[in-house]
């Protein structure tokens, strides 16, 4: 079994959110989609 990621900093947490506010537009199911991709499949956070 592979050891957890290291938690992200808060530098890297607000870029992500940052990121998340600038491109999400439709309502929550596109927040929530892009909030899926970004944040548990590509950081695995």
């Amino acid at each position: 079994m592979t050891p957890p990621p290291d938690p992200p900093t808060f530098r890297q947490a607000l870029l992500i959110w940052v990121k998340i506010g600038l491109l999400s537009f439709g309502g929550p199911a596109g927040q929530i989609a892009l909030m899926h991709r970004e944040l548990v499949e590509k950081r695995r956070w």
